[in-house]
């Protein structure tokens, strides 16, 4: 690196064993990281950011003084990255997730550090406002017709309702995802994150490059092995090893 750091970086979080443990990782592990200073408070996190502007923040969710959200909604601008920790359950993880932040959860791991900063040295600094208020919306409501995704596209995101989305179809290393209005868009993410990501909320892999909201089937076809018609009217090829449990899904209505 030249002696030049990647990114400056400051830590906030009213845990001082957190931090102190978060910094020994990143000074033992992470050359391309410099870290600026540390805060223990919303108010003291508000005036380090504009004080010393870093490239990448991590950022503690509850503080004695507030969230790590009313510290992000009385800054001015976003303009770094910014990398969660949290001690939260696997819910609140899910919302992380549909929110496409990155987060660790305590006690912090060098291996989930190390994943963390591999992953966002290629996103943009883009619409940090907007995906916050998609966690805090994902943290509060627990219902499918309020949940909300970030989808990750080349310049930024894409905000859109988890019950918008009709299906996913991989492409490599990327996923198309089409929609209810007939349109569709391209995201930087696999199938299989998707996969992973929307079957609690009633998507089925049919195919290995194939994942359908089950509300969304029209009908299925016997012929050529099987199809699935989507209510856009769309056909898709189900594969043999998923076939069975398909079937059993739709018979049933267990979507």
């Amino acid at each position: 690196m030249n002696g030049i750091s990647m990114y400056q970086t400051v830590i906030i979080d009213d845990d001082q064993l957190a931090r102190r443990g978060l910094r020994r990782i990143l000074e033992q592990n992470f050359h391309e990281i410099e870290i600026l200073g540390e805060a223990d408070s919303v108010a003291s996190g508000i005036s380090l950011i504009n004080e010393l502007e870093p490239d990448l923040v991590f950022l503690d969710i509850e503080m004695p003084d507030g969230t790590g959200f009313s510290l992000l909604e009385k800054l001015t601008k976003i303009n770094f990255k910014l990398v969660f920790t949290t001690s939260y359950s696997d819910y609140a993880i899910t919302a992380f997730k549909y929110s496409a932040f990155d987060y660790i959860v305590k006690p912090v791991l060098i291996e989930n550090v190390r994943s963390t900063i591999n992953r966002i040295t290629d996103i943009p600094v883009l619409q940090e406002k907007q995906r916050v208020e998609v966690l805090k919306r994902n943290l509060i409501n627990g219902s499918d017709a309020d949940q909300t995704i970030a989808l990750p596209e080349i310049n930024g995101f894409t905000i859109v309702k988890v019950n918008d989305i009709l299906r996913c179809e991989g492409e490599r290393n990327y996923s198309r995802i089409f929609f209810s209005n007939g349109t569709s868009v391209l995201v930087s993410r696999t199938l299989l994150d998707f996969d992973n990501l929307l079957v609690s909320h009633g998507f089925f892999r049919i195919h290995r490059s194939h994942l359908i909201s089950l509300k969304n089937v029209n009908r299925y076809l016997k012929s050529d092995g099987g199809m699935i018609e989507m209510n856009d009217k769309t056909q898709l090829p189900v594969s043999p090893k998923f076939k069975d449990e398909l079937l059993n899904r739709l018979l049933y209505n267990r979507i």
